[in-house]
C-alpha cells in the first residue's frame, strides 16, 4: 500500500507536464507529492519509523486502503483548479491598479523595516550560539529576544508587527515590478528584502519551516514569472539566488545538526523523516483520530482569536494531543490537519469550498493574460497545496492577515473608483 501514493502521484505528474508541454504550476504541486511519497517509502520500508513525527512505531501496520484513496484523490481535487493556468500562454500579467499594488509595497516595506529594527541586535548572537537549545527554548514558550523587544513598543507598532507574517506577498510583486515596469533597482530591492522578513524573523527561534515556505513559494513565482524573463534578470536573479540559497542551506543545516545530529541517523535521517511522514501520518489520523473532538482553531484562526479567544499555540496542540491520545504537532498534509479538526465530513466540505473559490478566481483555462490582483489571489491560494505537504498553513490568525490582505488587493483592483484614481495619478503626472 506505501507505493501507490508515489506511483500514483508520480504518473500524474508525467500526465500533467505532457498535457502542459512543460513544467508549470500544476505539475510543480503533483511533483512535490511524488516526492514526498517518494520519502515515505524509504522510511517505511528502511525501518525509520517511530521518531522524527512519524507517528506509526513499526512498518508492521496495514496502511488504510481507504486512507491511501481518500488521500491520492483529495489531494488530486484540491489541485485540479490550478491546472487551467497554462503557464505558456499567458502572454502578459496586467498592471491592474498601480496605485494600490505600490502602496501595498510600500506598507510590506514599511513592516520589514520594522522587524529588521526588532531582530538586529540579537540574530548574530543567536546564529553564534546554540541553535538546539534555542529551539527547545521557542517549544517551552520562552520570548524571544525580538518578541521581548516588541513588547515595549507603542501599541500602534506592535499592531503593524502582526503583518509580519503577510510580507511574504512582497515576493509576487517583487516578480512582477522586476518583469513589467521600470521601477528603481533600489525598490526592487526592498521588495526582495520584504519578502524576507518572515524567515529572517524566523532565526530568533531557530525555525526551518519559514525558510522551507519562502523556497518553496520563490520556486512557485520563478516557474510562474519565468517566461517574462529577459537574459538580463536571468542573470542578476542567478547572481542572487546562488549566495542566498547557499546562506539557506548552511542555516537550515546548523539547526539540523544542532536539533538531531545524536539522533539515529543524524540529520540526514531527520529530514528524510520529515518529509516522508505526511501519508504514513495522515493513514494514522485516519485509524486512529476521534472524530468526535471537533475543534476548528485552526481553519478559522480569526474568528476563534477575537470571539472565543482561543489560538492554534502549543499548550493548545497538547492539550488537544492528550484528549486525540497521540501528539497531533506532525505533518499528515494539509487535509490530515482539516480530517483531524473537522471530520472526514468536514474535511470533504473545506476542500470542495476551496475547489470552487480558486476556479472563481482563475476562472477559466488557456487565459493570455491576467492581472496582478489574480496572481495575487493564485498565490496564496497555491500555498495550501504547495506547503500543504506538511499542514494547513493559514492556522493562526497572524497568517490569516495575509489572506485577509490579498482579498482587499483583489477587491480593490477589480474597483473602478481605484482605476479612476489611478487614471488622475496618470494624468498629473503627465501635465
Amino acid at each position: 500500500m506505501v507505493f501507490i501514493p508515489f506511483i500514483y502521484f508520480t504518473l500524474l505528474t508525467l500526465y500533467l507536464w505532457r498535457k502542459h508541454r512543460g513544467f508549470d504550476v500544476c505539475v510543480y504541486m503533483s511533483s512535490l507529492y511524488a516526492f514526498t511519497s517518494m520519502c515515505a517509502v524509504i522510511v517505511f520500508t528502511g525501518d525509520m519509523l517511530g521518531d522524527g513525527g512519524i507517528l506509526y512505531a513499526d512498518n508492521d501496520e496495514d496502511l488504510s486502503p481507504a486512507a491511501t484513496a481518500v488521500y491520492c484523490l483529495v489531494l488530486t481535487f484540491s489541485m485540479i483548479p490550478f491546472t487551467l493556468i497554462y503557464n505558456k500562454e499567458i502572454k502578459t500579467i496586467k498592471p491592474s491598479s498601480p496605485f494600490v499594488l505600490e502602496l501595498t509595497s510600500w506598507f510590506l516595506i514599511a513592516v520589514s523595516m520594522l522587524n529588521l529594527y526588532l531582530v538586529a541586535d540579537s540574530t548574530l548572537d543567536i546564529l553564534q550560539g546554540n541553535l538546539g537549545a534555542v529551539r527547545a527554548a521557542h517549544y517551552d514558550g520562552m520570548l524571544t529576544p525580538a518578541q521581548i523587544k516588541a513588547e515595549a513598543m507603542p501599541a500602534v507598532f506592535k499592531y503593524l508587527y502582526y503583518f509580519n507574517t503577510s510580507t511574504l506577498l512582497a515576493m509576487p510583486l517583487f516578480f512582477y515590478y522586476l518583469c513589467f515596469e521600470h521601477k528603481p533597482w533600489w525598490f526592487k530591492v526592498l521588495l526582495l528584502f520584504a519578502s524576507l522578513s518572515n524567515p529572517i524573523a524566523g532565526i530568533q527561534a531557530a525555525d526551518r519551516t519559514e525558510f522551507t515556505f519562502y523556497v518553496m513559494m520563490f520556486i512557485f513565482c520563478l516557474i510562474f514569472f519565468h517566461r517574462y524573463f529577459s537574459k538580463r534578470i536571468k542573470r542578476w536573479l542567478t547572481i542572487f539566488s546562488i549566495p542566498v540559497l547557499a546562506l539557506i542551506i548552511t542555516y537550515m543545516a546548523a539547526v539540523s545538526i544542532a536539533r538531531f545530529d545524536k539522533r539515529d541517523g543524524g540529520a540526514g535521517g531527520s529530514a528524510m523523516q520529515y518529509a516522508g511522514q505526511n501519508y504514513l501520518n495522515f493513514c494514522f489520523f485516519w485509524d486512529n483520530a476521534n472524530s468526535d473532538l471537533v475543534s476548528a482553531e485552526r481553519e478559522f484562526p480569526m474568528f476563534y482569536h477575537v470571539v472565543k479567544h482561543i489560538d492554534s499555540n502549543n499548550e493548545r496542540r497538547l492539550s488537544r494531543s492528550g484528549q486525540q491520545g497521540f501528539f497531533i504537532s506532525v505533518f499528515p498534509t494539509f487535509i490530515g490537519d482539516l480530517f483531524l479538526d473537522l471530520s472526514l465530513l468536514g474535511m470533504l466540505s473545506w476542500v470542495i469550498y476551496f475547489f470552487i473559490f480558486s476556479l472563481l478566481i482563475i476562472r477559466r483555462g488557456h487565459k493570455d493574460s491576467y492581472d496582478m490582483g489574480d496572481v495575487i489571489m493564485i498565490f496564496i491560494l497555491s500555498a495550501v497545496p504547495i506547503f500543504g505537504i506538511f499542514y494547513y498553513r493559514y492556522f493562526s490568525f497572524t497568517n490569516t492577515l495575509m489572506i485577509a490582505m490579498a482579498v482587499m488587493i483583489y477587491i480593490l483592483t477589480k474597483n473602478q473608483i481605484v482605476y479612476k484614481l489611478d487614471e488622475d495619478i496618470r494624468s498629473n503626472s503627465d501635465v
